[in-house]
């Protein structure tokens, strides 16, 4: 089986296996992506990621689960999901994204490759896959208003803000999260607003 979702050069995005859970829970577990990823969530357990990971369905219009690979090696985690399907946290945080757009979110758990442009172009190329395989009419991400790191990441993947600040359901230090909505249009520009 096939499991390269996308590549370019020495860049592959492809579907998590079961073999790749012990390191993301390393990566997750690392203070450079715990910075960022569900900071007030105590230590991330084995158990705890099966349960995570192994409760996503499989199918088309899901979440997809994937490992970055850079020069044969992998050095991230990437999962992209139909914003569609995520009505009610979109409400809950007063958030609109057009029709059809997709979501993702991205960490590089290899230490030293932050910065490096691996996850723009990462992202860049996640984005094209899903405006030609999936018809995306939009890819759209949310990230913490205060992480410039990511925001020139994405910013450089072809992405704009979109809109004003918001409390996310995330928290860091027992409070919402700030954070700002960010959007790559679909290149022909047929994306529509909900």
């Amino acid at each position: 089986m096939n499991d390269v979702i996308a590549a370019v050069g020495d860049l592959v995005i492809r579907r998590l296996r079961v073999g790749d859970y012990e390191r993301i829970m390393t990566w997750r577990n690392s203070a450079h992506v715990r910075e960022w990823w569900d900071p007030d969530e105590p230590p991330l357990t084995m158990a705890a990621l099966v349960v995570e990971l192994d409760s996503q369905p499989d199918g088309d219009d899901t979440t997809t689960s994937c490992i970055i690979e850079h020069s044969g090696e992998p050095v991230g985690f990437l999962q992209f999901y139909p914003w569609d399907a995520e009505e009610e946290y979109l409400a809950t945080i007063a958030v609109t994204v057009p029709h059809g757009a997709w979501g993702l979110d991205i960490f590089i758990g290899k230490p030293g490759l932050e910065g490096t442009g691996v996850g723009s172009r990462t992202v860049r190329l996640l984005s094209d896959h899903l405006f030609a395989e999936r018809g995306a009419t939009a890819v759209a991400l949310i990230t913490e208003a205060t992480n410039a790191r990511a925001q020139a990441a994405y910013h450089h993947a072809g992405m704009r803000v979109s809109g004003d600040r918001f409390q996310d359901t995330d928290t860091r230090g027992g409070q919402p999260v700030a954070s700002i909505l960010m959007i790559r249009d679909r290149p022909d520009g047929t994306a529509g607003e909900r």
